[in-house]
């Protein structure tokens, strides 16, 4: 994944022309990873910070004249959490318009957590399922990698928690439903981000589950890394266009591919597959990036929103929710 570089193609540019009548002159990536091999060296990679981020990406976004991210380190489990704080932080100090979120694992206490509150661009934590004390992560339920104690900080000082939930049905899981709900409720103050319009790579997850916590006030959605709009488009339905964010998730937004729904699950489609289709008629291939951005463009349509919804959807929304404006 970090090996890649955002490359584009002639079929690309003509993507990107479509996209520049469709996206707004202010963009906030609600979803983008900062990296560096020195806090996670089992990632083979150069370093990725937002001014590698704005290389690559300010092209796609027709480049907009104002650029913001929420900034989050990349999880992996046996990285340095002290060196990790510490390149957000320093790109925290040098990109004003950018928040961050530090990593949270599951035996971290409220005073751990708390401790590591050292710039006021920090907004948020992330877990992942990667921390969970399982073999099987990806069949984790949601609180055995995130804790408590990053609610009852969140909590404390209006912050957020990214989630990136896991199993099969993903918000259609019944456990994953319940802990959603009874968190939000406990903690009203602290805020909810349900990645991956709620990890809908599947789309029927999110589009026949949405409306179970659409009614909690502090439950938001970002859209990063969806390649189908159906989920998109029932979440800005259902729960409304302003708790809705695009993200990019830069840079597993690189590759060329897309995620589909396939019978009740989905599948990652990657340059191994591209190379080995074979059709009658020409098969052209987007980058991830692409892929999400023209499956939002289409929710977008279907939604029937407005200049100002979009707006709001790329920009607005995710200023409000962290307090920048």
């Amino acid at each position: 994944m970090f090996s890649e570089k955002m490359i584009y193609k002639t079929k690309d540019e003509e993507a990107i022309k479509i996209l520049s009548d469709f996206l707004p002159d202010k963009i906030f990536d609600a979803h983008a990873h900062i990296y560096d091999k020195g806090f996670a060296p089992s990632i083979n990679g150069a370093r990725l910070d937002f001014n590698k981020y704005k290389e690559e990406m300010s092209k796609l976004l027709c480049s907009p004249e104002k650029l913001g991210a929420n900034l989050i380190v990349f999880p992996e489990k046996s990285m340095s959490v002290k060196l990790s704080d510490e390149m957000l932080v320093s790109e925290l100090k040098v990109h004003t318009d950018c928040v961050g979120e530090i990593i949270v694992r599951p035996d971290d206490t409220a005073e751990d957590i708390e401790k590591r509150l050292v710039h006021k661009n920090i907004k948020g934590f992330k877990c992942y399922h990667v921390f969970a004390k399982r073999e099987d992560t990806w069949n984790a339920d949601i609180g055995e990698y995130l804790p408590e104690s990053a609610f009852e900080v969140a909590e404390k000082y209006g912050m957020v928690i990214t989630l990136h939930m896991v199993k099969d049905r993903s918000l259609a899981d019944e456990e994953n439903i319940k802990y959603i709900r009874k968190m939000a409720v406990r903690y009203p103050n602290a805020k909810l981000i349900l990645a991956h319009a709620a990890r809908a790579f599947a789309s029927w997850t999110g589009v026949e589950a949405v409306e179970r916590v659409a009614d909690l006030e502090n439950v938001w959605f970002d859209f990063s890394a969806v390649c189908e709009s159906p989920a998109m488009f029932q979440i800005m339905k259902k729960a409304g266009n302003q708790r809705c964010m695009w993200g990019s998730d830069y840079p597993v937004c690189r590759p060329r591919g897309k995620a589909i729904s396939l019978a009740d699950g989905f599948y990652w489609i990657y340059q191994r597959d591209l190379d080995n289709f074979q059709s009658k008629t020409p098969i052209n291939d987007w980058p991830i990036a692409i892929e999400g951005l023209m499956a939002t463009r289409q929710a977008c349509i279907m939604a029937e929103l407005g200049r100002k919804e979009i707006e709001d959807l790329f920009y607005n929304n995710a200023l409000r929710l962290w307090g920048l404006k």
